[in-house]
């Protein structure tokens, strides 16, 4: 704009430059000149130069700037945040919590409870009067299942320290006779025997089965028709074997050795052996260290696994 009006400026100012200096040689100039000349001078400058700057500058610089930079920026940043938030995490938390929680615990809990625990207690008590008219004869390890009354029927002839030897020279507390005494006169039909604990740790061993041989025939005479069961020699817990056990000759490998002679005796004399049961046993062959506080006599629970075997063994 300040260039058009400076160009207008500059027009006026020339004609009226051009108009102060004629009337010197106007009459002259206005016989000399041509009629033709007068009208291009004035016309020629004036509307060269205003109208070709000003449409040029004036709508090229303000329609570009104001509606390129409005539009542009609003639009775009306010829809693009406003619907991605909301709608992401609602959805999301809840169906997920709710369905595992609960189809998981309850039906797991139930079915393993309740079938453990029936078949372990259920094989408790064997009819014991199967003993009724039978005698218990041994030493420590059998008179436990007499004073723990886990075995309440028959009759005990038991006493500590008792073995092949002392049956006929040691008698029972009360009583003024040897143990081996104690069957004369009687009518037993049945004779449960159980020596070995306090004689496994002999050197010779043949001396014991044949002095255990000798027993069971003695027997046999006091009580005619009598039916003898011989039950194997316990087992000792590792530590006291490899203990204690090892220096009296008390140890896992000759009680082994031990009931399989005992086993061959009684097939020989007509015997009934009674082997250990499994639930004596551990994994290695010992008996568990839970079940003996010594290593060598079982507690109450050994003791009824022990006597629930033995009570099947009878007929």
């Amino acid at each position: 704009m300040k260039k058009i009006a400076a160009m207008i400026m500059a027009v006026l100012f020339s004609l009226c430059f051009a108009a102060c200096a004629r009337p010197h040689t106007e009459p002259e100039a206005a016989a000399t000149q041509d009629p033709a000349e007068a009208p291009t001078d004035a016309p020629t400058e004036v509307p060269t130069e205003v109208p070709t700057e000003v449409p040029t500058e004036i709508p090229t610089e303000v329609p570009t700037e104001v509606p390129t930079e409005v539009p542009t920026e609003i639009p775009t940043e306010v829809p693009t945040e406003a619907p991605t938030a909301e709608p992401t995490e609602a959805p999301t938390a809840k169906p997920t919590a709710k369905p595992t929680a609960k189809p998981t615990a309850k039906p797991t809990a139930k079915p393993t409870a309740k079938p453990t625990a029936k078949p372990t207690a259920t094989p408790a008590a064997p009819d014991q009067s199967v003993f009724d008219d039978a005698v218990f004869i041994g030493n420590s390890i059998l008179e436990g299942l007499y004073r723990f009354g886990v075995i309440t029927h028959g009759t005990f002839l038991t006493k500590v320290g008792l073995n092949v030897n002392t049956i006929y020279t040691t008698h029972l507390e009360g009583s003024s006779i040897p143990v081996i005494d104690e069957l004369n006169g009687k009518d037993y039909k049945k004779v449960i025997l159980n020596f070995g604990m306090n004689e496994v740790g002999w050197p010779n061993q043949n001396a014991f089965i044949n002095k255990y041989t000798n027993l069971i025939n003695d027997i046999k005479g006091r009580l005619p028709g009598v039916k003898v069961y011989v039950v194997a020699i316990t087992p000792v817990t590792k530590r006291y074997s490899e203990g204690s056990g090892a220096e009296s000759g008390i140890t896992m490998s000759r009680i082994d050795a031990a009931n399989s002679r005992i086993e061959e005796m009684c097939s020989s004399i007509g015997a009934v052996f009674i082997d250990n049961p499994s639930g004596l046993l551990d994994s290695e062959g010992y008996l568990p260290s839970e079940a003996s506080s010594d290593g060598v006599h079982m507690n109450l629970k050994y003791d009824r696994i022990w006597a629930n075997h033995i009570t099947r063994s009878v007929k």
